[in-house]
C-alpha cells in the first residue's frame, strides 16, 4: 500500500486563502492588544495599576504555548509506546515543537509587562510581605524570566531534533531514526513534566502569589493537552478540505484522535473538580480565597458556566461514536474547545489582577487569542510546505495505513 501514496496528497502547498484569514487573524490579534493597551483600561486594578492588554496577551500566548507543547508530548508519546495509528498524524504534531521559537518572541513582549501582571515583582511589595519576601528566592525576576527563556530554548531544541529526525528518514528510510526519536522521547517526557509544572506555577499560579494548588501542574496541562488533540482535529479538517492526506487519515485515525479529545475532557472535569472539592472541604482561608475572587465581583456567572462549555457540552458532543468520525462534526466540536480553553485561561489570569469582571477585558482577550493562533498555525502551515505530510520512512507506516477499528 505504501507504493499507492501519491505526491499530490503529501506535498503541502498554502494556499492564498488560508493564508489570507491566518494573516487577519494576526492583525485582529495585534489590534485587539493595541485596544486593550490605549483604550480599554480597567480602573479596578487589585495592586495598583495593571494594563488589561498584558493580561489578555499572557491568556494568548498561554494558548499557543499548550497546544505546542501538548503536539510535542503527542510526539514523544507516539515514539515511546511504538504507536503505528498516529503515524501519518505525527508529522503535524512534529511542526507544533518547531512553533515554539514565536511563543518565545510573544513571551519577551510578556516580559516588558511584568510589573503589570506579577505582583510579587514590585521591590516594594517583596519587602512589606513577609509571605512574598520568604518566597522572594523563586519569584524574582531575572530567575523568572531565566528559567522560561531555558524551557522555551529546550523544547524548542526537542522539537527541531524530532522533526529533523523524522524528516531525515524520508529519505534515508533507516529504522535507527525511529529508535533514537524512541530514546529522545523518554528524556523529553522527564524534562517536560517538571519544566511545564514550573512554568504553569510561574506564569499562571504565580498572578497570585499567595496562593498555592499541588495539583495546579496537572490542573493546567489537562487543559493544555485537551486543547493541543482538538487542534489536531481542526489541522487534519483543514488539510482534507484543501485536497490533502485522502484516506491516509481515515475515519478510523480520526475516531482515536476523537477517542483521545473525549478522554482529556473527562480527565479536565476530573482534575478540575477534584482541586475544588479539596481546597473547600479543607475550608483553609489561604486556599479558599482564589476561587472566593472568582465567585465574587462579576465573575460567579462565567464560574458557574465554564464546566459545562469546557465539560458537559464537549463530552456529551463526543460520546456518539459516529461522531467522533465524523472529521467535520469533530472540527466544530474542536473550535468548541479551543475557545472554551481561552475562556478559562482569561478565568484564571483576569481575577488575579482585576475586582470586577469586564466584557471588554473578555473580548480584548479573545481578540489577541484569535491573533496567538493565528500567528502559531500561519508558522506551522508553512512548516508543513517544508517535507512530506506523512513521515513516508517510517517503518510503522504500512500498519498505519492499515489501521482499522
Amino acid at each position: 500500500m505504501t507504493s499507492e501514496i501519491k505526491d499530490n496528497l503529501i506535498n503541502f502547498k498554502l494556499s492564498s486563502g488560508i493564508r489570507n484569514i491566518l494573516i487577519g487573524m494576526i492583525a485582529i490579534g495585534i489590534i485587539s492588544f493595541v485596544l486593550g493597551f490605549f483604550v480599554f483600561n480597567h480602573g479596578d486594578a487589585r495592586h495598583g495599576h495593571s494594563n488589561p492588554a498584558w493580561s489578555a496577551l499572557l491568556v494568548g500566548t498561554f494558548l499557543i504555548l499548550g497546544v505546542a507543547i501538548a503536539g510535542g508530548f503527542f510526539t514523544a508519546i507516539s515514539h515511546i509506546t511504538g504507536s503505528h495509528w498516529s503515524v501519518t498524524i505525527r508529522r503535524i504534531t512534529e511542526n507544533y515543537g518547531r512553533a515554539i521559537p514565536a511563543v518565545l518572541i510573544l513571551m519577551v513582549i510578556i516580559f516588558f509587562g511584568i510589573h503589570d501582571l506579577f505582583e510579587w515583582s514590585h521591590p516594594e511589595v517583596v519587602q512589606a510581605d513577609k509571605l512574598i519576601k520568604h518566597k522572594s528566592g523563586f519569584l524574582n525576576v531575572p530567575f523568572f524570566i531565566g528559567r522560561i527563556v531555558v524551557f522555551l530554548i529546550v523544547w524548542s531544541a526537542f522539537g527541531y531534533i524530532f522533526h529533523r529526525k523524522s524528516v531525515k528518514q524520508d529519505q534515508d528510510k533507516d529504522a535507527s531514526h525511529t529508535q533514537f526519536n524512541a530514546k529522545l522521547s523518554g528524556g523529553f517526557i522527564v524534562f517536560f513534566a517538571i519544566s511545564f509544572t514550573v512554568t504553569a506555577f510561574d506564569l499562571l499560579m504565580s498572578l497570585t502569589p499567595h496562593w498555592y494548588s499541588t495539583m495546579w501542574g496537572v490542573y493546567v496541562f489537562a487543559g493544555a493537552y485537551q486543547t493541543g488533540l482538538a487542534s489536531i482535529a481542526l489541522m487534519i479538517y483543514v488539510l482534507k478540505k484543501s485536497g490533502y492526506l485522502g484516506e491516509l487519515v481515515n475515519d478510523n485515525h480520526i475516531h482515536d484522535v476523537g477517542k483521545f479529545m473525549l478522554s482529556f475532557c473527562v480527565f479536565w472535569a476530573y482534575i478540575a473538580f477534584s482541586q475544588f472539592m479539596l481546597i473547600w472541604y479543607a475550608n483553609m482561608p489561604e486556599e479558599t480565597f482564589w476561587y472566593e475572587q472568582r465567585l465574587t465581583g462579576g465573575w460567579t456567572l462565567l464560574s458557574i458556566i465554564l464546566p459545562f462549555i469546557k465539560f458537559v457540552i464537549p463530552f456529551l458532543l463526543l460520546l456518539n461514536r459516529p461522531n467522533k468520525r465524523d472529521i467535520n462534526f469533530l472540527s466544530k466540536v474542536a473550535i468548541w474547545i479551543i475557545i472554551a480553553e481561552a475562556i478559562e485561561l482569561y478565568w484564571i489570569v483576569f481575577p488575579s489582577n482585576f475586582i470586577t469582571f469586564s466584557t471588554s477585558g473578555l473580548l480584548i482577550t479573545l481578540g489577541v487569542s484569535v491573533g496567538t493562533v493565528g500567528l502559531f498555525s500561519l508558522i506551522v502551515f508553512k512548516g508543513l510546505e517544508s517535507a512530506k505530510l506523512i513521515p513516508v520512512g517510517d517503518p510503522r507506516l504500512e500498519q498505519c495505513l492499515h489501521h482499522h477499528q
